[in-house]
């Protein structure tokens, strides 16, 4: 779907809280009540409209994007710079309490939630399958 990919571009290298993916989740049920023309009042429940409307939910669209992503840079040489960003520690406090949420953490929930092995990464098709599902790519169709 068009304005579910617009609404997470870019989400694949966001060390997202829970905080925000409430927030793109909910901005995802307002636009698909609007797309299905149903309001509160009708009581329809968003799994059901989603369903009718054939869209992925919004939270496993970013969980495989950050895969997706996390394939890409474990695939890298390790002199490339971006390799190198992986293990960049930005200076400053995070203020008090709890420490910031990392893009890794969230890559490494996303790697339990998945039942996944990072190892399996370098391996570009078998990932691809893993985090995607069974679909063809242009490397496996020749």
């Amino acid at each position: 779907m068009c304005v579910q990919r617009v609404i997470v571009y870019g989400s694949e290298t966001w060390p997202m809280r829970v905080e925000e993916l409430r927030r793109l989740e909910r901005a995802e049920r307002m636009m698909i009540r609007w797309m299905c023309g149903a309001t509160l009042k009708d009581r329809c429940r968003s799994e059901e409209l989603r369903k009718r409307l054939d869209i992925e939910d919004v939270a496993d669209v970013v969980r495989k994007s950050r895969l997706g992503w996390f394939g890409h840079v474990e695939r890298k040489n390790e002199g490339d710079w971006v390799s190198a960003c992986r293990s960049i520690d930005v200076p400053g406090k995070a203020g008090k309490g709890r420490p910031r949420k990392r893009w890794m953490d969230s890559v490494e929930d996303d790697l339990k939630k998945g039942h996944l092995d990072r190892g399996l990464a370098k391996d570009r098709d078998r990932w691809r399958a893993q985090v995607w599902g069974k679909r063809p790519t242009c490397a496996s169709t020749e």
